[in-house]
Parts: C-alpha cells; sequence; structure tokens
C-alpha cells in the first residue's frame, strides 16, 4: 500500500537512526526549544522542495489526488509566495504569447498582489464592488459584471483575479466567473487563502472544482498545519504551460531554505485527510450553525455569508463599535480572529468543539444589545497619476496620514490582518482617502518624493 505520509516517515526514520548531525544549529537536532530533531535540511532522501523528485514530489501528488488537481505545490511561506508564483506564471505566458500581461482584479486584493504586480511591472485593471460599500474586506462582481467589464476592455486580458473566501466570509460565484473568464480566453486565478477547507465539504465549493485555473490555499488557516503552510492548486484544464513552470515560478520568489517541519505538517495533513478528517470539518460546521441558530435566537445579527465555518458579526447591526465589542469578548476569554469597527471575525475549525462555541454563545449573551449604529460609507476617488512599479520603484518617504493630501502612494502600508490596500501605488491621497485611512487605523503612509 501507497503510504500518504512519505516526509513524516523519513523523519521517524532518521531520528531512529541517530546520525551525529553536523549541520547549522537548527538542524542538528539537539532537544533545546523541543522539536529540533525533526527540524532537517536537504540531506540524502529527505529531497529538496523546488526541486523535488522523492518524497516532497510523492507528498505533492498525494496532495494534487486530495484536491482534484492537475499539480499541487507546497508552500513554506503562506499563500503569499503562491500569489506571486501565480503572477509570474501567467506574466511569462503572456509574453510568451507575445502580448503585455493584463489582469482583471477586485480591489480588495492582498496586498501581496499588489507588491507582486508591482514588481513584475503587470498592468492591472480594477473591478469595482457592485454592492454597497462593506469596507475593506469585501468586493463582490457578478459573472454579469465581469462579462460587461471584460467586454469593454480593447483586449481580453491575460487573468482575472478574485479574492473568494474574502475576510470577511463571502464566497463570490466562482463558477459563473470562471465561464466568462473563459470565454474571452481569460484565465481565472483566485486566492483561496481562507477556504482550503472548501473542498471537503457535503458540498464542494473549492475554487479548483468549479473552473478556477490556478488558486492558492493557505493550510494553516482552516486545515491543522502549521503557520506558513500553503499550497499553490493548477487545475486539470488549465494550459500545460502553467504546471511545467509552476516549480520554477515557486522557485523565484521562495527561500531557498524552506521550514522542513511545515512541510511535514503539510504531509501530516495528507494523512488525516485520507483517514478521515472530512469527518472533522462537517461537524465543526454543523456545530457552529446550531450555536449561530442560538445566538441568532437571542437577538444577535450576522453577516449573511457563504463560508459555513466563519461567523461574522456585524456588530453595528448590535448597537456596538466593533472595536469595543471585540474587547468585551476578549475580557470574557474569547478572542476573535480579526475586529475592526464593523465586523468581528471567529474562525472556526475541525477542532472546535461545543466548549469554545459555548463559550462564544455565553460571552455574548452576557452582553446588551443596542440600538442599530449606521455604518460610515466611504466613496474614495481612485487617480493613478503613475504606475505601480514606477510608485514602488521612485524615491519615498513616509508622513502622517493628516500631511498627505495631494501625496501620490508610494507602496501599501497596511497590517495583516487583513493586510487589503485602501490605495494602490501610484494613487492619488484625496481627503476622502485620509478619512478611510483614519478610519482603520493607518497613521502613516509611504508616499513618492
Amino acid at each position: 500500500m501507497k503510504t500518504k505520509t512519505p516526509i513524516c516517515d523519513f523523519i521517524k526514520k532518521y531520528n531512529e537512526q541517530k546520525y551525529a548531525r553536523f549541520h547549522m544549529p537548527g538542524h542538528k537536532g539537539k532537544n533545546i526549544l523541543g522539536y529540533e530533531q525533526s527540524d532537517i535540511t536537504e540531506i540524502l532522501g529527505a529531497d529538496s522542495l523546488y526541486e523535488a523528485k522523492g518524497i516532497i514530489a510523492e507528498s505533492e501528488k498525494n496532495a494534487a489526488e486530495l484536491f482534484g488537481t492537475q499539480k499541487t505545490l507546497y508552500s513554506a511561506e503562506g499563500s503569499s509566495l503562491c500569489i506571486r508564483a501565480m503572477l509570474y506564471l501567467i506574466a511569462a505566458h503572456s509574453q510568451n504569447e507575445g502580448r503585455r500581461p493584463l489582469v482583471v482584479a477586485t480591489r480588495n486584493a492582498h496586498k501581496a498582489f499588489v507588491l507582486a504586480v508591482s514588481l513584475l511591472n503587470i498592468d492591472v485593471a480594477w473591478l469595482e464592488s457592485e454592492t454597497e460599500n462593506n469596507g475593506l474586506c469585501s468586493s463582490f462582481v457578478s459573472a454579469q459584471g465581469l462579462d460587461k467589464a471584460l467586454s469593454s476592455l480593447p483586449t481580453p486580458p491575460t487573468a482575472v483575479y478574485i479574492t473568494s473566501p474574502d475576510y470577511l466570509g463571502n464566497i463570490a460565484d466562482i463558477a459563473g466567473l470562471s465561464k466568462v473568464a473563459h470565454k474571452y480566453k481569460s484565465l481565472l486565478l483566485v486566492d483561496n487563502a481562507h477556504g482550503a477547507y472548501l473542498k471537503f465539504l457535503d458540498n464542494n465549493m473549492h475554487p479548483i472544482d468549479n473552473g478556477a485555473d490556478m488558486c492558492c490555499d493557505s493550510a494553516h488557516k482552516t486545515l491543522p498545519a502549521l503557520t506558513g503552510a500553503a499550497y499553490l492548486h493548477i487545475g486539470k484544464k488549465a494550459p500545460a504551460y502553467l504546471a511545467e513552470n509552476a516549480r520554477l515560478a515557486m522557485a523565484m520568489f521562495g527561500s531557498t531554505s524552506p521550514s522542513y517541519l511545515i512541510l511535514q505538517s503539510l504531509d501530516s495533513v495528507n494523512g488525516m485527510l485520507f483517514d478521515g478528517y472530512q469527518d472533522n470539518i462537517r461537524g465543526a460546521a454543523s456545530r457552529l450553525s446550531y450555536n449561530k441558530r442560538k445566538m441568532e435566537q437571542k437577538g444577535w445579527t450576522f453577516a449573511k455569508i457563504d463560508e459555513p465555518l466563519k461567523l461574522t458579526v456585524d456588530a453595528r447591526e448590535n448597537g456596538y463599535d466593533g472595536n469595543k465589542l471585540a474587547k468585551l469578548l476578549i475580557s470574557a476569554k474569547v478572542m476573535p480572529e480579526y475586529y475592526d469597527h464593523d465586523y468581528i471575525v471567529l474562525m472556526v475549525s475541525g477542532e472546535t468543539g461545543y466548549e469554545d462555541l459555548n463559550a462564544l454563545q455565553n460571552a455574548l449573551n452576557a452582553i446588551p444589545i443596542k440600538k442599530k449604529q449606521i455604518k460610515p460609507t466611504f466613496n474614495v476617488p481612485h487617480n493613478a497619476v503613475m504606475s505601480m512599479k514606477e510608485a514602488l520603484t521612485k524615491p519615498s518617504k513616509t508622513v502622517a496620514v493628516s500631511e498627505a493630501d495631494g501625496c501620490v502612494l508610494a507602496c501599501p502600508t497596511v497590517s495583516c490582518p487583513p493586510a487589503i490596500p485602501i490605495l494602490f501605488g501610484g494613487e492619488q491621497i484625496t481627503p476622502e482617502a485620509i478619512e478611510m485611512f483614519t478610519y482603520y487605523g493607518i497613521k502613516e503612509v509611504k508616499v513618492v518624493e
């Protein structure tokens, strides 16, 4: 029977052999921090991530089998590395076809996307959200809206880039969007960092199974892998060029010292998924649905989202500023994933049992619901006066947001979470943008000198 955890099996055997390890301190196996024995380097038989032909390649093939892809590659540097690789691949693919790369993207893209297109000098046409302002995290685009946007361009884009699920838990119509993109012979790329588990629900919502050509999944966000563990997936119908050059693309941006602990965690997740971990995911979704109904019966209002393992409290609808409401939860020993003035995001995984969900329910029920507050809306103009690459490479300086009116943003300076820029490099800072910067607690920005 084929082993499902070749990396972990190799490490176990290696540790049992008690070698005298003449490596760098982190790989010597001396138990100082507690996990060094499993933190190895590219020794004989261990394979090498960016030249994988042995146990890492075998483990990646196991992951590809689980996710139903043409190729799946591991990242030890999160989805950020996968995003850079995807963009390099479509840029190279476009240039091989004799045309300049153009990506059509929603404006709730992660800053890893923004910085990558700047460095790679990829043109971007931004898609504005079709719904009312939901703050930083959400940007809704329908299949009909995408069709209209693509038909208005002088030439079809190389790719369409969508963030789904977004940080609040909204899932895009990937099936519909993929049909439109492919109608124009464009690729569909999805930042699915928050949706690795979507493959393993009764209702499979994973982007690859709904027509995406490439996507990234952060295994550490919704599967039980170590921080930094992620996948680059390439769909079975995607151009062969993408699969053939994917490992090179990852190597171009990845560290030559990928963490073997992270690789082992990805390998272990394979074993768990082959062994029925899907039941844990489905059970957690069922438990959250039950507790959510109980909290709604008490009067709590949650954002209407599609993700079954995410609960997003609509703070304003319940009469609170989200930051203040989050502090009340934290004081009750309930720690959210993310919060801002409007929303509190709580993420559930296969290990989340009724004890934790009941703690959340009891904490919310102890807080009085108040009169609804009106969410502010922001109408920030997007006036690009230079390209993102030009803005990124010009001399720049850091100034207080209050002094930035009329300046040109050099690059995004937003933290993670949610790492979604308000403006992009090359765009002019306006009073409306300053208002939104201030609302989200951004006090300084880097501007072009």
